[in-house]
């Protein structure tokens, strides 16, 4: 039974690595924003779908469904001139899992808190620090920036189990992305880099390592109004092979994920976001459907 937990557990670290990868299909991450605003959000987020392991895992029909809310805040401000923003997230989620090992099925239910997520956004190009009185004579224009996202091992982590909801490790991800408006339209690119730092507690004494995650993204954004928007969103994902005391256990393919964003103001300080998206194709990783619901309330 032990080999069995052992190697179930390798393939839902791998699964988590990439799921995270997967999901951050996040538009108008690098928009002009007026200084001095803060804003709080709360979401519920809803994820399910098959995992495809190598051929050299014997693990069948593996399936993994993932629920939970989360809450965040966020705080724009001038840096070195120009408009900024720092946020922070954590949540609370469940999670269930399936899978056939040599005949037998296993399967777990597990719920805690998640990992602490903090990110710095710095807009260094088209994004002068404004107040909102200034902001709203402004005209869209090219905005260019970058950001550094720190995932804490703050969620909850039993190496006795075979999923938990924190990873035990920290993750490191500088991005550079850029908005480009042209009439009602807008297109949002940015590129990424997660860097992982090892979990040492496998099973209790093995090392977990894993390359980096490289991901590129892109979103088709149309204006309907002020405050109100939809986006097309995709993005490639490529890395991320995993290693055991050294020893390889996952080679990673590049995936492809598609989805869709939707956004609408309900007045000046609340507003509410939908966003669905899916693996178009997946080698080797999650193919995993993801929904969730957002509301977001501002104040100076």
């Amino acid at each position: 039974m032990k080999t069995i937990f052992k190697t179930i557990t390798i393939v839902f670290l791998c699964l988590q690595s990439s799921n995270l990868a997967a999901q951050e299909l996040d538009p108008r991450s690098y928009v002009d924003l007026p200084t001095g605003q803060n804003f709080f959000g709360a979401l519920y987020i809803y994820t399910e779908g098959d995992i495809y392991t190598s051929p050299d895992v014997p693990v069948e029909d593996l399936t993994l469904e993932i629920d939970g809310p989360a809450i965040a805040y966020a705080h724009t401000f001038e840096l070195f001139g120009n408009a900024s923003k720092i946020d922070i997230a954590g949540g609370q989620a469940c999670s269930y899992g399936e899978a056939i090992y040599q005949g037998e099925n296993i399967s777990r239910k597990y719920c805690g808190m998640t990992d602490t997520r903090v990110r710095l956004n710095y807009n260094f190009y088209g994004a002068k620090a404004k107040t909102m009185a200034e902001y709203v004579k402004q005209p869209k224009g090219i905005v260019v920036g970058a950001s550094l996202q720190v995932s804490a091992p703050t969620g909850q982590y039993d190496e006795q189990y075979i999923l938990n909801i924190g990873a035990n490790r920290w993750f490191f991800k500088p991005e550079i992305g850029t908005s480009m408006p042209f009439g009602s339209w807008e297109l949002d690119l940015a590129i990424s880099a997660k860097i992982f730092t090892d979990n040492n507690d496998l099973q209790g004494d093995k090392k977990f390592e894993q390359d980096p995650i490289y991901n590129v993204q892109s979103h088709l954004i149309y204006d309907f109004g002020p405050g109100h928007w939809i986006s097309l969103n995709g993005n490639y994902f490529w890395g991320g092979d995993t290693f055991v005391d050294g020893a390889k256990t996952a080679k990673k393919a590049g995936n492809y994920r598609a989805g869709i964003t939707y956004s609408r103001a309900l007045n000046s300080q609340h507003s509410i976001k939908l966003l669905a998206n899916k693996g178009v194709t997946t080698n080797r990783g999650n193919d995993s459907v993801v929904y969730a619901i957002a509301w977001a309330y501002r104040w100076d």
